[in-house]
């Protein structure tokens, strides 16, 4: 099997799809008075964050096209479709824009990182055990996407994501850089995990955060049309091919199928090292 491939900028890992040019350029962009952000480690639920997103504007008016019809990828990201990075291809969406990205807080855009305007952030954080074996999975099917061959094994995966030396850098850097904007009011954080937990609850808090107006039974059928299994459907259907397989199982504790005594407790210790006492705590079931 191949080594992970990536390039590192600044001390942190990137996928070559993000490239020093737009590392450069990305802390001055400019973010929009009404832009809703959604910032996430990969595969830590921002794409059924993002859907939700969509179905609430959507449902108030706010927007006549479905989210996958506006959004345009991370803007960090050289685009498949386009060969051009996100954030060149959302300059031209008419507002309100969704944005999305996974980007540590440092190389950020600094209207997102340090917010001056009336910008909507949410910050959406999984269980490193899941990320981890969502990450793993959505790597290999897009060696096969792509037709190259394939990643690393899992035990070899394991090894590197607990090290932080997979793209996009350690999980719990990533988590605590943007942790240190919990009471910042421009901020929302979301986990995954309430998310599977009560549905119903996350998509009131999110409509309440971006100050969507909609009533009980709406917000109720936004709700089910949220769903796990709707949000897998609705993005097999994306005009992005990397969004087709984004959507895998969503259930908290599939880390168990993968994981052996031996990383569980790797991983354990790393949680404990890096998040003892910091106020943020994860369910892993």
């Amino acid at each position: 099997m191949t080594a992970m491939v990536y390039w590192n900028y600044e001390g942190t890992n990137f996928p070559y799809t993000v490239t020093k040019q737009t590392l450069e350029v990305l802390p001055e962009y400019q973010i929009r008075d009404d832009d809703i952000v959604v910032v996430s480690y990969p595969r830590a639920g921002s794409n059924w964050l993002l859907e939700i997103i969509g179905k609430l504007l959507k449902a108030a008016g706010k927007i006549t096209e479905s989210a996958d019809s506006i959004i345009t990828g991370p803007i960090e990201v050289i685009l498949a479709c386009c060969k051009l990075p996100g954030y060149v291809t959302l300059a031209d969406k008419p507002s309100p824009r969704l944005v999305k990205t996974s980007l540590p807080i440092q190389f950020a855009p600094r209207g997102i990182s340090n917010p001056r305007n009336q910008v909507k952030v949410l910050v959406v954080m999984r269980n490193s055990k899941d990320t981890a074996v969502s990450f793993y999975h959505f790597n290999k099917k897009l060696c096969q996407l792509q037709g190259v061959e394939e990643p690393v094994s899992w035990g070899e995966f394991a090894q590197a994501f607990v090290s932080g030396k997979v793209s996009f850098g350690d999980h719990f850097d990533h988590l605590l850089g943007w942790w240190q904007m919990r009471d910042d009011p421009h901020f929302l954080f979301l986990k995954y995990e309430d998310m599977s937990k009560d549905l119903p609850k996350a998509v009131k808090t999110i409509a309440a955060f971006l100050e969507v107006s909609l009533g009980e039974a709406t917000i109720t059928a936004v709700a089910e049309d949220s769903a796990f299994n709707r949000i897998k459907e609705d993005l097999a259907k994306s005009q992005f091919p990397s969004r087709r397989i984004n959507a895998r199982k969503g259930i908290v504790g599939d880390w168990k199928t993968l994981f052996t005594t031996e990383e569980n407790n790797a991983f354990n210790a790393w949680y404990e090292r890096k998040l003892g006492g910091t106020g943020i705590v994860f369910d892993f079931e």
